[in-house]
């Protein structure tokens, strides 16, 4: 049974609209946000995905640079305010070792007419005796992982007004 999650939040304002914000960041490319940072893999491409990603149940396959995979599906999904996802269980890989699953929330408010508020919670399950070493390890690289990975994702947002 997995230890409680320990999580990782991460903020962003994006000068775009809120439906434009979620419409850019939910199905975004993962590669182009996820480009590795020190010992954590970038994202190479996805596959085997369900449909479109736009609903709960959705699953895809993530590739990363290290040769790993990592299952993942969307769990929670309300246009244009929420959504939230799991991957894993983490079968394989390095991570294999210390974390179960990891789950990532997104919530996205309107700041005014052309200005959203993004927060993102990713939120890392242990395996019971790995706890100490994924609060002083993993949980700092996450974090400078989620600020890069969200500022990206904040730039293909921008890149998509007029």
């Amino acid at each position: 049974m997995p230890a409680r999650g320990i999580s990782v939040p991460v903020n962003g304002t994006a000068r775009a609209d809120v439906e434009t914000a979620f419409d850019v960041i939910v199905p975004i490319d993962l590669p182009r946000m996820f480009r590795g940072f020190g010992p954590l893999p970038a994202v190479v491409a996805t596959a085997d995905q369900t449909g479109e990603w736009d609903h709960v149940g959705a699953r895809r396959v993530v590739k990363l640079s290290d040769g790993h995979e990592a299952n993942e599906r969307i769990t929670a999904y309300d246009r244009p305010r929420y959504f939230a996802y799991r991957v894993g269980p983490f079968e394989a890989g390095p991570l294999r070792h210390v974390v179960v699953e990891a789950d990532g929330e997104w919530w996205f408010t309107a700041r005014d007419a052309t200005s959203t508020a993004i927060r993102w919670t990713y939120t890392v399950r242990p395996r019971r005796y790995a706890t100490p070493v994924v609060r002083l390890l993993i949980a700092r690289l996450w974090r400078g992982y989620a600020k890069r990975a969200l500022a990206l994702a904040i730039d293909e947002v921008e890149q998509q007004q007029p």
